[in-house]
């Protein structure tokens, strides 16, 4: 994820973006921003007036990265007719998997809020809450003629699917395998269409038609 523009203020907003990621929002410093961008600390207050503004500046960029997903295949989701809303949930699940697997910042930054990272600042107007609930709205069309809870079903793609970006798995040598790891990415994927199709009571889907 990096911004839009080049030039200095996208060199600042890119290495904000890696530290916000990696060290909070409460661990970073604007000093270490600078020198990570290569540029003094004056040069960061004269695009952004304070790291809070900075902060902003991030998280607005990883929500309209997660908006472009998530609004995409839930919307398809919820037009979907019956008998393609299985197939319209595996894109859904397909889509979030790889937005966090090649964009691992943003599952990050919100991880370290989870935590609560940058608790004093209120991200309401990124309207991140009504993001989620447009995806469980959609899924709630499969969830209900299952007895299932379409809130816990977008809750359990979402835990699994930032964990997994964020720390791997241990295979059988003690090695982490990541998302980086095209084996390792593909059994993920297999395993979130297998966990939430049977938490939906659907058919389990074809290993052959995953990307």
């Amino acid at each position: 994820m990096g911004s839009p523009e080049g030039g200095e203020q996208g060199s600042i907003l890119r290495a904000a973006t890696r530290l916000f990621a990696a060290l909070g929002y409460d661990g970073t410093s604007i000093e270490q921003i600078a020198e990570a961008a290569g540029v003094d600390a004056a040069a960061v207050g004269t695009h952004f007036a304070t790291k809070r503004r900075l902060y902003l500046t991030v998280m607005e960029e990883a929500h309209r990265a997660l908006a472009a997903v998530l609004d995409a295949r839930a919307g398809e989701l919820r037009a979907a007719p019956p008998e393609r809303r299985a197939e319209a949930l595996h894109r859904l699940i397909d889509g979030y998997i790889d937005l966090c697997a090649e964009k691992p910042e943003i599952p990050a930054l919100w991880m370290h809020r989870w935590l609560s990272d940058a608790s004093d600042i209120d991200l309401e107007p990124l309207n991140a809450q009504a993001l989620t609930q447009r995806s469980i709205d959609s899924i709630d069309a499969l969830a209900k003629p299952a007895g299932a809870d379409g809130q816990f079903i977008t809750y359990t793609m979402i835990w699994c699917i930032h964990g997994f970006a964020m720390s791997g798995v241990l295979d059988g040598t003690g090695q982490r395998r990541h998302a980086g790891d095209p084996r390792t990415l593909r059994r993920f994927r297999a395993h979130m269409h297998q966990l939430i199709a049977r938490g939906l009571l659907l058919p389990d889907p074809d290993p052959r038609q995953s990307p």
